[in-house]
Parts: structure tokens; C-alpha cells; sequence
């Protein structure tokens, strides 16, 4: 599923998180599109992503266990030919692993939901909304409403997070509620995370469930933030200077080896970079460019 057209600069929440995160992580991800290989977490994140997707689509009393049996072999089907589960290269043992991994990640996600409970209003949903010189889109995963009213939701596949811990997520989440509010005129209550990671009954469904409530207060702080991160990033395209953030994850960044904070060069990067996933791509026999 491919965003619309804008005619205005557009920023995803993510893009957002990621330069506040670390803006030379931006400049490598998303100006120099620097190819990376994908990791295990990341295709397990977008297949649970895709399954719980092809469930909650079906009407509410047609949730059923043989119904989310089905709807797991398709979304294996379909993953087995894609190419980001292709370039893990896995061998038969991990592979045996990490599907198993995605099944304990559904049966996570039925010790907090019955899926036939869920009133999701829509899946998929893009979402938008003008902030000046340019704007905000994504796509929800999820948007549902309770008792309180509309509710925007997300999956994780990562080890549940206690709320304080949540922030970064949390703060996406709100970006999506700002563009709600825009676009279908009304406001989420609240933003909520699944977290459906970590390991069999080691998580109580309040700890696998983390819930925020939107106040103006946020919408303002999100808003504001995201009107600061264009213009610093307008300014980096201009002068080519990029901050760097060393912290603790910066032994997980994919750009580690051409960050200038350790040791690295950045022009180096989109060479490299392509050239390696070039090589694992011939190694798993999918087409290369060259």
C-alpha cells in the first residue's frame, strides 16, 4: 500500500522519532537511502503486523482460532516470498525458530484480546494533515474505539515496556491522534500499545498493555516538535551537517561503521552499504542490480 501524492514536504512519525533519535541516523536512512540488510525483529515485527491484519479484517464473530490458523499460513505464504524474510537467510533451525517466535507472539496476543471483542473502526487507515510549509501522513495500524471514544493502537513484538519506558512510542502514537483530529475531525482519547513480545506468561496483560491519554497539552508538543524537526532537517540539507547522539544503542544502529562519532566515514555508506546487500541478495538468489 503506497501513501498519496502530496504536493507539500512530507514527514512520517517515524521519520520524526528517528531524527530525534539521531539525526546522522536520518541522514543515512533517509537522504542518503543507505540499503540495509534486515534483522529478525523487524520481518517478525511486519509479519505479526500482517497477520493480526488479515484477522482483525474479518467480521467480529468470524475471529475464530481456525480463522487466525488460516489467516498465519497465509501471511507465511506470502512472507517466504518476499524479500526482506528472504535476505535473513535463514537456516533450517533458525528459521524453525523464528516462526515459532511468531506464533508466541500471537498467543500473546490472545492472553490480552479476543479478537472478536475488538471494535476496530479500521485497519491500514492513512491519515494526514498539513502543518504549514509541509506535512504529517502515516498509515494506523490500527484505529478502534472503546467506551471513551476512538482509540489509535500499535503492535510490538519487542519485550513489553512499562510506561515511562514507552515514550518514544507513545509520542508516535500522538502524531497519528494529531492527524485524527484533522482529518476526521475528531480526537483520538487516547493512544495504546500491544506489546507482544518476551516470554509465555511472563507478562501480565497490564503490562502488555500500555495506554496514554491525548491532552492538548500533547497535540501542542507534538505538533510543535514536528515543526522543529523540519526545519532542522531543511537546515542539514542545506549545510550537510548532521548531529550525532552516541548512546548505549548505538551498537544496534546499522550505520555504526560510517558514523563519524565512531571512527567512520559517511560518503563511504551508500557504496558499502548497497554493495553488501547486493552480495547477500546473490547469495539467497534474488536479482542484484548490477
Amino acid at each position: 500500500m503506497r501513501p498519496p501524492q502530496s504536493k507539500l514536504p512530507r514527514l512520517s512519525p517515524s521519520r520524526i522519532n528517528t531524527f530525534i533519535s539521531c539525526p546522522m541516523k536520518y541522514r543515512f536512512q533517509y537522504i542518503d537511502s543507505v540499503p540495509t540488510l534486515p534483522n529478525g525483529a523487524m520481518v517478525r515485527g511486519s509479519f505479526v503486523h500482517r497477520v493480526l491484519e488479515l484477522l482483525l479484517a474479518r467480521p467480529a464473530q468470524d475471529r475464530t482460532l481456525d480463522a487466525v490458523r488460516k489467516d498465519f499460513e497465509t501471511a507465511e505464504g506470502e512472507f517466504r516470498l518476499r524479500d526482506d524474510f528472504r535476505l535473513l537467510a535463514l537456516d533450517t533451525t533458525d528459521e524453525a525458530a523464528f516462526w515459532e517466535s511468531c506464533r508466541e507472539c500471537m498467543r500473546a496476543y490472545y492472553r490480552i484480546e479476543q479478537p472478536e471483542t475488538a471494535d476496530i473502526v479500521e485497519l491500514e487507515k492513512w491519515v494526514s494533515a498539513p502543518l504549514g510549509e509541509f506535512e504529517i501522513g502515516g498509515f494506523i495500524d490500527r484505529l478502534e474505539r472503546d467506551d471513551g471514544g476512538l482509540v489509535v493502537s500499535d503492535y510490538k513484538t519487542g519485550t513489553p515496556k512499562p510506561l515511562r519506558f514507552s515514550t518514544d512510542y507513545l509520542r508516535q502514537l500522538t502524531y497519528y491522534a494529531l492527524m485524527c483530529e484533522t482529518q476526521l475531525n475528531e480526537t483520538p482519547h487516547s493512544v495504546r500499545i500491544y506489546y507482544l513480545g518476551g516470554g509465555k506468561d511472563d507478562h501480565s496483560r497490564d503490562e502488555r498493555v500500555v495506554t496514554q491519554t491525548v491532552t492538548l497539552d500533547a497535540l501542542a508538543d507534538v505538533r510543535e516538535t514536528a515543526r522543529r524537526v523540519f526545519g532542522e532537517i531543511e537546515a542539514g540539507k542545506t549545510s550537510g551537517e548532521f548531529a550525532t547522539n552516541v548512546t548505549k544503542l548505538c551498537g544496534w544502529c546499522d550505520y555504526q561503521q560510517w558514523c563519524p562519532a565512531h571512527g567512520g566515514d559517511p560518503t563511504k555508506a551508500p557504496i558499502e552499504g548497497t554493495a553488501r546487500v547486493e552480495l547477500r541478495r546473490r547469495e539467497v538468489g534474488l536479482p542484484t542490480a548490477s
